[in-house]
Parts: structure tokens; C-alpha cells; sequence
């Protein structure tokens, strides 16, 4: 069972408990239950505002690999999966800012704040004129202009 819906059972067994204790009229209940969904929606959508960019076709072929297959588990959202696989693509190409700026986003998105600044310094330092990475609005957030 996913996170996402292990809090929603969560959050319905809570609801159920309440209405059990303290009777509440049920379309209360809802209106309850949709807040709190779209409060759950609205705090993880602050976490991932940008996606993890693909290597230059003449990159390292090792790199290259385990970049694209990290990009692939982040957007099925195996995002443990996509740091090891950014991590390993790092280690075959640690001069690649595009591989620094996908760590840097799951560092991020893990709430990992000085890991994650550590590695969009490494991403600007090695951007080599990549406008995705120089005017991205996180690393901006991260590191200024």
C-alpha cells in the first residue's frame, strides 16, 4: 500500500472514530475529509515544482545510463530508487551539473535542505551555459541569483 493511501485510511479511520465519539452531522464529514485532501495535495505539490534533467547526448555513456534510469524512477515515483541512481551516475561523471541539479532535487524532496544546497552549488559550477539549471526557480530559492 502506497503512503498516499495509507494516510488517506488514516485519516477516514480518524473520521470515523470522531463521528463515533461526538456525533457530527456526515456532510460535515466530507467537507472535513476534502479539506484535509487538499491540504495533503497542496503541501506535496511545494516539494517537486521541477523534474530531473537528461544528460547532453554526448555524455559519459555510464552517466548517461544511470541518469536516465534515475529520471525514469522519479517520474513513477521511486524517488529512493532515483537518488541511487543519480548517486551512481555521479560517480561516473561527478562533473556533470545536470546530475548535481537531479540530486539536488531529491535531496529536496526528501527535506534534505543543506544536501540539497550543497549540490546546486555543484550544479551552477558545472552548468556549462545550461539555462535549466542557471535560471531554475529552486536552485534560485536555494542559492540567489
Amino acid at each position: 500500500m502506497n503512503t498516499t493511501l495509507k494516510i488517506h485510511c488514516v485519516t477516514l479511520r480518524s473520521m470515523a472514530l470522531i463521528n463515533f465519539v461526538y456525533p457530527i452531522n456526515f456532510s460535515i464529514m466530507k467537507k472535513l475529509f476534502l479539506v484535509l485532501l487538499f491540504a495533503f495535495a497542496l503541501a506535496s505539490c511545494d516539494k517537486m515544482d521541477e523534474v530531473p534533467l537528461l544528460l547532453p547526448s554526448a555524455a559519459e555513456p555510464s552517466a548517461k545510463n544511470h541518469n536516465d534510469r534515475g529520471i525514469k524512477y522519479f517520474h513513477k515515483g521511486r524517488y529512493m530508487d532515483a537518488l541511487i541512481a543519480f548517486t551512481q551516475a555521479s560517480v561516473a561523471d561527478s562533473t556533470a551539473g545536470e546530475i548535481h541539479f537531479n540530486l539536488a532535487l531529491m535531496q529536496h524532496q526528501q527535506g534534505k535542505q543543506d544536501k540539497a544546497k550543497d549540490h546546486f552549488k555543484l550544479a551552477r559550477k558545472f552548468a556549462d551555459g545550461n539555462k535549466q539549471i542557471l535560471e531554475s526557480k529552486l536552485l534560485i530559492k536555494y542559492l540567489g541569483r
